[in-house]
């Protein structure tokens, strides 16, 4: 098996690029690829501790792009496998996007504080990240510590939900790569544009939503995924439908669209109770990638 979807703590994971790959040697892993969130900060350490090992390392990212409510992309993300880490286009972007992500997060802050009453920092949220690139779970790690009095108390996914797209603290980003520069800019650097985890996505007609992407020039889709443990429907009756349903579904969609099949985990570091490979993902889709 192989798994071509993991954060280490470059980003949000809890292990570093090396303990990924000491874990997949062990899970006798063929494969692993490291997709960071909008970094690229974990991908030297990931190459060089990998060239030694019995196991093949991709490089990659995972990009979040501009929120276009009217073409259906909400929170949509694009995963980029085999990227050339070095390329100069590439770094400059993502240090761009890394701007507009900490702006964004330094404004949700803001918001929390003055319209909700939650006795929240920017700088607090920064110290839990570690010195990774601050996210969602950051803030929310704080959150749960500092709720107000005047607001009911909500679980962790309610308070995650109230800082996502749509939610009542929301901010959009300013500096942000829509859905055909980010397949751009992976090509540019040699990889290929994936969509991420298709099926977590709330859109009107699916195969129209990919076909959509394939003419924006997404060379492929993730058909293996850990629904059941994913927003939206961990926790929830569908859970085991939607594991059940969207790979075969996808798999019909990518022979339509002749796209290229990949999966992953969206292994976080042992958060969601995901186990890195339970995503099961044949070794034939390597043949894509190397």
């Amino acid at each position: 098996m192989i798994d071509l979807h993991l954060h280490s703590t470059a980003s949000d994971g809890s292990d570093t690029p090396s303990q990924l790959i000491n874990q997949a040697i062990v899970l006798k892993l063929k494969a692993i690829a490291i997709t960071d969130h909008d970094t690229i900060a974990g991908v030297e350490q990931f190459l060089s501790y990998g060239e030694s090992k019995e196991i093949i390392v991709i490089p990659g990212i995972e990009i979040s792009i501009r929120h276009e409510p009217k073409r259906e992309l909400i929170d949509v993300h694009i995963i980029g496998l085999n990227i050339d880490h070095a390329s100069t286009k590439l770094i400059n972007t993502i240090n761009d996007q890394i701007k507009g992500r900490l702006e964004q997060k330094k404004a949700i802050c803001k918001r929390l504080r003055e319209e909700f009453g939650f006795n929240i920092s920017f700088e607090e949220v920064e110290a839990v990240a570690s010195g990774k690139i601050v996210g969602r779970p950051h803030i929310v790690e704080i959150m749960k510590k500092k709720i107000p009095n005047n607001v009911n108390r909500k679980s962790r996914n309610e308070l995650f939900k109230m800082i996502s797209i749509g939610g009542a603290a929301y901010v959009d980003r300013e500096i942000e790569l829509n859905l055909e520069e980010s397949i751009e800019l992976i090509i540019s650097a040699g990889g290929i544009p994936i969509l991420a985890h298709p099926g977590i996505y709330n859109v009107s007609d699916r195969k129209k939503f990919i076909e959509m992407c394939k003419n924006s020039g997404i060379k492929g889709i993730e058909v293996e995924y850990t629904y059941s443990k994913n927003r939206p429907f961990v926790g929830t009756d569908k859970s085991n439908w939607a594991q059940n349903y969207f790979p075969d579904y996808f798999r019909k969609i990518v022979k339509k669209y002749r796209l290229i099949k990949s999966g992953g985990s969206d292994y976080h570091g042992g958060k969601k109770k995901i186990v890195m490979g339970e995503a099961n993902v044949p070794d034939n889709y390597l043949k894509s990638f190397i």
